[in-house]
C-alpha cells in the first residue's frame, strides 16, 4: 500500500464524480495488512481536500441523522461487513403507504450516501456465499444504489476480499460481477512504513520498539501463518501487522504495570502466543536476550564483539532510542559508532539507522561525516541517510 494504491482510488473517484463509467475498486490481499484502514484514512484525506467534515456513519443514530444531511458540509464514511448483513439491509424495509401500495423505507445509510458525498465500503466482499445477499450486493456496485435509492454522485463504493489462499469460506465470483470492478492486488506494508504509522497514529512513546527491533531481526515474520490451511488445529492466529500493532501497544502497557519480573515475563508470553501463534514464542525467545544500557554500550563499545545477532538488534536499538530522546546524546555515541564502522559491522549500521528517527538520521551524519572510516561503512550499507 502507498502512493500507487492512493492514486488508484484518486483516479476512481475522480471519473465517478465526473459521472464517467461506474467502477468499483476491490482491494484483494490477506486478512490484517491494513486494507480496511487504509480506505477509512483515504477518506478522511479526501474529506480534507473536499473541505468537507469527515463523519463516520457508525456513530449516526437515526433520531440524529437528519443533522448530516447536508452535502455541503459532511463526508460520509460507512463500513459494512456483508457477512453480518441481511438482504433487507441493502434494499431498505418495505412499509405499507396506502391500501394500495408499498414503498420501502429508507435506511440511514441510504439517505446519508445519497445526500452527501462519500464511501461505501463493503468488505469481506467474497466470504458472502448467500445468493440473495450477492444479488442485493450486486445491485450496489452495479446500480450505485440502495434499494432504490441512489447514491450521491460523489459517493464511491470500495470493497476488500480476501482471496481462497486466505480464507477457507471465500466463493467464485461471477464474471459479470467481476466485470464492475478494479480488482486492486494490495500488499503488506514495509516494516518501516508500518512503523511510521505506529509512530503517526499512537505516538513514538506508547508502544515497544523492541516488537521493531524483532521485526527488523526476522521481517518474514511480519507476515507469517496467513494461509487458510488445517494443519494449526483450526485457532492459531497468523501474524499480521494487525497482530504487530496489538502486541506492540499492549507490551507497552504492561511493562508501564508494576509487575513483578516474573509475572510481566507470564504477561507478555500469554499476549504474544494468543495473537501470533509460534511467532509469538519465537518473539518472546528473541527478547530473552539482554544488552547493556546506552551509558555503558557507549562508554565500552567493545562489549559488543561478544553479542548473537539477536543483542546486536537490540543494542542497535538501544543506541538509537537514546539519540532519538535527545540529540546530545549523538556526540556520546560517535566513538561507539567509529568502533562498529571499523569492525565493519554492516548489519548493526543498517538496523541503528532503521531505528533512528528521519530527522535524526542527518543530524547524525553531520557529526559523523569527517570520519572516513565511519562514512565509508555507512556507504556500504547502502542506507539513506537522509
Amino acid at each position: 500500500m502507498g502512493p500507487l494504491l492512493e492514486e488508484r482510488l484518486n483516479i476512481i473517484y475522480e471519473m465517478r464524480c465526473e459521472g464517467l463509467e461506474k467502477i468499483t475498486p476491490h482491494l484483494i490481499g490477506p486478512a490484517g495488512i491494513g486494507k480496511s484502514t487504509f480506505v477509512y484514512e483515504w477518506a478522511m484525506r479526501k474529506a480534507r481536500e473536499l473541505g468537507l467534515e469527515f463523519v463516520d456513519a457508525d456513530f449516526v443514530t437515526p433520531e440524529n441523522v437528519d443533522n448530516y444531511l447536508d452535502g455541503d458540509r459532511f463526508f460520509i464514511f460507512k463500513d459494512w461487513r456483508l457477512t453480518s448483513l441481511d438482504p433487507v439491509d441493502l434494499s431498505g424495509q418495505p412499509r405499507p403507504v396506502n391500501s394500495k401500495y408499498v414503498a420501502f423505507l429508507p435506511l440511514v445509510t441510504a439517505r446519508l450516501l445519497n445526500a452527501c458525498p462519500g464511501v461505501l465500503f463493503l468488505d469481506e466482499f467474497m466470504n458472502e456465499n448467500r445468493q440473495n445477499m450477492k444479488a442485493a450486493a450486486f445491485k450496489v456496485v452495479r446500480d450505485y444504489k440502495i434499494g432504490d435509492i441512489a447514491l450521491n454522485p460523489k459517493t464511491i463504493v470500495i470493497a476488500a476480499s480476501n482471496t481462497s489462499k486466505y480464507s477457507s469460506i471465500v466463493s467464485s465470483m461471477p464474471k459479470p460481477l467481476r466485470d464492475r470492478f478494479d480488482f486492486i492486488e494490495v500488499e503488506a506494508p514495509t516494516i518501516e512504513d508500518w512503523a511510521d504509522w505506529m509512530d503517526r497514529t499512537y505516538g513514538r512513546e506508547r508502544w515497544d520498539r523492541e516488537v521493531l527491533a524483532y521485526l527488523m531481526w526476522r521481517p518474514s515474520d511480519f507476515l507469517a501463518n496467513v494461509e487458510d490451511v488445517v494443519e494449526d488445529e483450526g485457532w492459531e492466529p497468523p501474524a499480521t501487522p494487525r497482530g504487530w500493532s496489538y502486541v506492540a501497544l499492549a507490551f507497552k502497557k504492561i511493562k508501564g504495570k508494576k509487575l513483578s519480573a516474573e509475572e510481566e515475563e507470564k504477561m507478555l508470553y500469554s499476549i504474544a502466543k494468543g495473537k501470533l501463534g509460534r511467532v509469538g514464542e519465537s518473539l518472546m525467545a528473541f527478547l530473552e536476550n539482554k544488552v547493556p544500557r546506552f551509558e555503558e554500550l557507549v562508554e565500552k563499545p567493545e562489549v559488543i564483539r561478544h553479542f548473537k545477532v539477536e543483542q546486536k538488534y537490540l543494542a542497535a536499538l538501544t543506541v538509537a532510542e537514546a539519540i532519538n530522546a535527545n540529540a546530545k546524546n549523538i556526540a556520546k555515541a560517535k566513538a561507539f559508532i567509529k568502533y562498529v564502522a571499523e569492525a565493519d559491522d554492516r548489519e548493526f549500521i543498517s538496523a541503528l539507522f532503521a531505528f533512528l528517527q528521519r530527522h535524526r538520521r542527518s543530524e547524525v551524519y553531520m557529526v559523523v561525516k569527517d570520519d572516513e572510516k565511519i562514512v565509508r561503512c555507512l556507504e556500504l550499507t547502502g542506507r539513506a541517510l537522509l
